[in-house]
């Protein structure tokens, strides 16, 4: 068995998964295996996997399956997947050369059930630097966490034994598989950062897009699953202040200023503000009660002012 697997989705990557795979090939750890998921890619991706395979059969086993979509190809990656600790990575992103070896080394013997990283964002013209806040409980975590999959390691006897996945056919999938997930582990302690940033996450101009009515639906499907599996699990009257406050802050304000406000068709802006609106209302009726209303700073003060009069506002 290895220490660490691997589990890169590739779809349609031809013109980045060399620079994946090279990364991961230069590690300075050296017990780990990469799985390779081709996802029913058109493009010249099948190739590079199988070269790669051929070429470190010790190190690279690839895999292919119809295409099913990012969530489908990590679900059938961790069937074949042996390592202590599973990576999901990304096929258009890369990694330093000790990544590996730090975020194993706090993994302490097994004990950590997640270990995550800081992380670059690559922007065309640019690099910004991710950095995790301290986490001081659980709670903490779901506030504050950052809850995208591939910069952090699970340790795998834990992670099938929750039997949680990533929802197939789903955007946002991160989401549902970090909300769930946490709700598996006893205490933060359970939780290693590595402090260094090792994942560069690459900002891909061509990488496909949805509509605002898609993402819109989406988001709220979401995080209609989170609730309703806490739910089933008699813990949502325990974690409500914080599935409320990270959910209405990032409905009013990362997916509603980013993207609905963008739009330039009024009606179209009017309806989907409405749906958020209204949705938010049912899930949280007394969002300004909140207990983390009360932690400074400008996002809180915006959405301490929101109320449905300056909401209307916004359909201008």
């Amino acid at each position: 068995m290895k220490k660490i697997s691997v589990i890169v989705p590739v779809y349609n990557v031809e013109n980045y998964l060399d620079k994946c795979l090279t990364s991961l090939l230069a590690q300075t750890f050296t017990d780990y295996e990469i799985i390779l998921v081709n996802d029913g890619s058109t493009d010249s991706s099948p190739e590079i996997c199988q070269r790669y395979a051929t070429k470190y059969p010790d190190r690279v086993t690839s895999y292919t399956k119809p295409n099913g979509g990012l969530s489908d190809a990590r679900n059938y990656g961790m069937r074949y997947a042996t390592g202590e600790y599973l990576m999901f990575l990304d096929s258009d992103d890369y990694v330093e050369p000790d990544t590996l070896k730090n975020m194993y080394a706090l993994s302490e013997n097994g004990t950590k059930k997640i270990v995550e990283c800081n992380f670059f964002w690559d922007y065309q013209k640019e690099t910004r630097e991710d950095l995790a806040p301290e986490y001081h409980s659980l709670k903490d975590y779901m506030v504050r966490g950052r809850v995208v999959a591939w910069n952090k390691f699970y340790l795998r006897e834990w992670l099938l034994k929750t039997k949680v996945l990533f929802p197939v056919g789903k955007l946002y999938e991160d989401q549902d598989f970090f909300f769930k997930l946490i709700t598996y582990l006893q205490d933060i302690t359970e939780v290693a950062v590595d402090k260094h940033c090792e994942v560069h996450y690459v900002q891909r101009q061509n990488s496909i897009s949805y509509s605002e009515t898609t993402r819109i639906a989406e988001i709220l499907w979401i995080y209609q699953d989170i609730i309703n599996f806490y739910q089933s699990k008699g813990i949502f009257e325990k974690y409500y202040s914080e599935l409320e406050y990270r959910f209405v802050r990032n409905l009013l304000g990362n997916v509603l200023v980013r993207k609905v406000l963008k739009l330039k068709d009024k009606q179209l802006k009017r309806e989907l503000l409405d749906q958020i609106w209204l949705q938010k209302t049912s899930w949280f009726p007394d969002f300004k009660q909140n207990p983390y209303l009360k932690e400074p700073g400008k996002v809180n003060l915006y959405l301490k002012t929101m109320n449905k009069w300056f909401y209307k506002l916004l359909y201008i």
